[in-house]
């Protein structure tokens, strides 16, 4: 679920159903962006020291060539994934945006606080049933009874590893936000002009102008094909 999180960090929130949200809440975010650059070879120097600056990784990294130059060389584009720890995400979006030219920016933001808080409850209460499991083994007095709960064990443990290992991933993802990069090597950047109130207002009627001319046609094909 996309959406964006307001909430007071020095008290606990509470959802729609009514359940208490704990105040340090669990939020993944993903950013989206899509540049270009004059100078693909010195921004990938840039990035690579200002991703590792920040303590982030690459978890993908592709360049292309994609075309030549009248002088023979070679334009080239990226795709990159990015993990940056969560408090430096900001911080590094906004220098892309010092270093390159970028055409398009968004952003997600998804609260995993609820499913955090209710897997971490059931390795509370799996961790709770291994330890109980395992003062019985050591009083069974019966083979069949030693069976009974070692197969118990076996499911309890994997499950808790199970668990344990969503748990990991969720941390990972809240603590290193993903961004998404594309990157387009160019001649000259292309110039972003804000459309006005009026201008967007244009786009709309001619946008909706041109459904209902089509709805018109559609109409008018209709007729004919059912006419004798």
């Amino acid at each position: 679920t996309v959406e964006e999180v307001i909430f007071d960090e020095s008290a606990s929130s509470t959802d729609n159903g009514g359940t208490a949200m704990p105040a340090d809440q669990k939020l993944i975010r993903t950013v989206y962006m899509d540049a270009e650059t004059k100078e693909m070879t010195e921004l990938l120097v840039w990035m690579d020291s200002r991703v590792a600056a920040l303590g982030g990784y690459y978890e993908q990294k592709s360049v292309y060539r994609r075309g030549s130059r009248d002088d023979g060389s070679f334009y080239h584009s990226g795709d990159f994934m990015i993990r940056i720890p969560a408090q430096n995400l900001d911080q590094f979006v906004s220098q892309v945006g010092e270093q390159a030219n970028v055409t398009s920016s968004s952003e997600s933001t998804e609260n995993v606080t609820l499913q955090y808080v209710s897997t971490q409850s059931r390795v509370q209460a799996l961790e709770t049933e291994q330890q109980r499991l395992l003062e019985l083994l050591e009083n069974a007095e019966t083979m069949e009874d030693l069976l009974t709960i070692e197969a118990r064990l076996t499911d309890v443990r994997w499950e808790l590893e199970n668990y344990a290992s969503q748990l990991r991933v969720l941390d990972n993802q809240v603590n290193y936000s993903t961004i998404y990069l594309s990157i387009r090597e160019v001649d000259e950047p292309t110039v972003i002009v804000e459309r006005t109130a009026w201008q967007k207002i244009g786009d709309g009627f001619t946008k909706n102008t041109g459904k209902m001319w089509n709805g018109l046609v559609n109409t008018f094909v209709w007729l004919i094909t059912i006419i004798p």
